[in-house]
Order: C-alpha cells, then sequence, then structure tokens
C-alpha cells in the first residue's frame, strides 16, 4: 500500500474517533462531578457562636451621684480584660454638693469647737454656768459628728475594685460624664471557671446533652470545653440557651466572642454528602440526584429531591430523610442545575 493511501485512512479513522467522542454526549449537557451515596460512621458536629463569661463576678458601682473622674490608669476608660488588684482606685465621683457639704460641716465644727473653748475658760472663772458649758459641749460634740459623717460620704466617692481580677465592661462610661447614684461601671471577674454562654437552633437542641466535648477558636487561640447545660424552654428567637464549661486553654477576657464546635456522638450507620452539594430553597435544602438516561450515551437527566439535614463534620453534612441508599449525587456544579437539567460525569465517586 502506497504511503499516501495510508495517511488517508489513518485520518478517516481519527476523524470518525472524534465524531463517536462527540455523539455520546449532548452537546448542551452540563459536566458535573457525582458520587453515589451509601451508609458509613459518622462523628458529626453542630457549631455554635458563644461569649466568654465569668462565673463569678463583683459588680463597681457609683455609690453616689456626680461627675465621674477616673483614676490616671484608666483615665481614657474602661477597657474589658484590664487587671485590677484589690482595692485600687478605679474613679472618684465629683459631687459639688457633697463637696459644699463637707466644707461647711468643717466649718462648723471649728467653730463649735472654738465656742467649747471660750466656754471652757469661762466655766473654770466662774463666769458661765455648768448648764451652759454643757449645751456648748454637746454642740461641740455634735458638730463633730457631721463632719464625721461628711468625710464617710466623701469616701464613698471612691470607687475602688472590690477584689483582684479582670474588668468587664458592658456599657462604657467616658471619664467626666455624669452618673446617678447606683450607675454600674463594669463588673470585676475573679475566680472560678470561666464558661461560655451559647444558644443552639430548636431543632437542634435534642442532639445536644451535658458532657458533650466543645472545641472554641478565637482568631489563634483555641480551647476546649464540655456542655454543662441545654435549657428545657425556648425563648422568643427560637432557640435554647447553652452552657459551656471550659477544661482545657487560658480563657480569653470576659466579653470575647467564640466559635463552638459541639462533638456529637458517632454514629456507625449514616448518610452523608459533601456540603457543596446542597442546594438552599424556599422548603428548605434540597440535593439533585442523577435519573433516568436520555438518548445520549453518558447523558442524564437530574431530578431534585428535598432532604432533612443534621449534623456536619470534615465539610460532610449529614441527610437524615429524603435520601436513598445507592442514590447518585451531584456533587459540584449544583448552581447551574434545575430540575431536569441534562448532565454528563465528569467524574463519578463509588
Amino acid at each position: 500500500m502506497k504511503p499516501s493511501s495510508l495517511f488517508l485512512i489513518l485520518c478517516a479513522v481519527l476523524l470518525a474517533a472524534c465524531h463517536n467522542d462527540d455523539v455520546d454526549r449532548e452537546p448542551n449537557a452540563t459536566p458535573v462531578r457525582t458520587e453515589v451515596a451509601k451508609r458509613s460512621e459518622f462523628a458529626p458536629t453542630i457549631a455554635l457562636i458563644g461569649v466568654v463569661r465569668a462565673s463569678e463576678t463583683v459588680p463597681v458601682v457609683a455609690l453616689k451621684a456626680g461627675s465621674i473622674v477616673y483614676a490616671q490608669r484608666f483615665a481614657g476608660g474602661l477597657r474589658t480584660g484590664e487587671s485590677v488588684r484589690a482595692g485600687e482606685v478605679i474613679a472618684e465621683i465629683r459631687n459639688d454638693q457633697s463637696e459644699f457639704a463637707t466644707r461647711q460641716s468643717r466649718l462648723e465644727m471649728d467653730a463649735a469647737s472654738a465656742d467649747f473653748d471660750r466656754s471652757k475658760r469661762s466655766y473654770d472663772l466662774g463666769v458661765v454656768s455648768s448648764a451652759e458649758y454643757s449645751t456648748f459641749k454637746v454642740r461641740a460634740q455634735l458638730a463633730r459628728e457631721r463632719f464625721a459623717a461628711s468625710q464617710r460620704d466623701a469616701t464613698r466617692q471612691t470607687i475602688v475594685a472590690p477584689r483582684a481580677g479582670r474588668v468587664v465592661v458592658m456599657q462604657p462610661v467616658a471619664n467626666g460624664v455624669e452618673v446617678a447614684a447606683g450607675a454600674k461601671l463594669a463588673d470585676v471577674a475573679s475566680g472560678g471557671v470561666p464558661i461560655v454562654e451559647s444558644a443552639v437552633a430548636a431543632a437542634d437542641r435534642d442532639q445536644l446533652r451535658p458532657g458533650l466535648v466543645v472545641r472554641l477558636t478565637h482568631g489563634a487561640w483555641k480551647g476546649e470545653g464540655k456542655i454543662a447545660e441545654v435549657a428545657s424552654v425556648i425563648d422568643t428567637a427560637g432557640t435554647a440557651r447553652v452552657v459551656i464549661t471550659m477544661t482545657k486553654g487560658d480563657a480569653p477576657p470576659p466579653g470575647t466572642g467564640v466559635d463552638a464546635e459541639v462533638e456529637l456522638e458517632r454514629r456507625p450507620d449514616v448518610l452523608s454528602v459533601p456540603e457543596d452539594a446542597l442546594v438552599a430553597g424556599s422548603e428548605g435544602p434540597a440535593l439533585f440526584i442523577v435519573g433516568a438516561a436520555e438518548g445520549w450515551r453518558n447523558t442524564f437527566a437530574v431530578k431534585r429531591v428535598d432532604v432533612e439535614t443534621g449534623g456536619r463534620a470534615g465539610g460532610r453534612v449529614e441527610v437524615r430523610g429524603g435520601l436513598r441508599d445507592g442514590d447518585r449525587v451531584v456533587v459540584t456544579g449544583v448552581d447551574a442545575l434545575s430540575e431536569g437539567t441534562s448532565i454528563v460525569e465528569s467524574e463519578s465517586k463509588s
């Protein structure tokens, strides 16, 4: 056979092969990856968001009304996480009325004391009677008592840390601001094991129980804890309160937000799919599964099915309902799909 004839035959074979590849799939079919749903061991988790709280706190309160003046160390205002010593001066309350009352009582005490000294000398000389002398003595004593009371009142205007610990500020109060008597400036957290307060959706509450391990993170910080309490009452927001006791790691300052991942009990017989396989819908999450074959080879129509999901772990989601063993689930490209879309499997996982 001539070389030119052999070349023509090879070209014809290649063209035929290319044509066969083209007819294997519908031109508009969407390429996707799929995997076969099958049951396996699964250790799901539930992600929560919580806030670090101190187990023991003592309020820092302004006992008198007036203008607050912070100590030099706190001139910019109290900040969460600041350490304080027991008895350390935090601020003073400036109150013009109290200051005036203190000055007035001192002047009255000095005047009464001078009157009493004069009456005593006159009494010793026999100029005044014992009754008059006793009157001046009582007046001097009362003036001293009033001055002592005003000093005690002034002492109440100095705000000190009730115990050593860390400051927790819920609502900052600026330097120089007028505060009412009894206004709380902050809390001092000290002693006890820190806790994390969180909340879980009502639909997931039954999966939680005291004793479950919780992984805690905040930026680069990592810690560990255990669920101590799961409220039985659902609040108006549709959640239940969850309390986590920290067991490992130095706790960040109270008030710090943390991510909490609860490790649920490992189960041996669970259907799960990659998180990317789920699509959101008005009636909840859904999956696309491979349906009937179409006229083109390797081309199928997809079917959308609503599913009920459970816990998550390692990028996978537990599927509690709506999916059967052996269903072939579309795991990539789902955003481009709708009911009945033609697909072609570019790669599959059995």
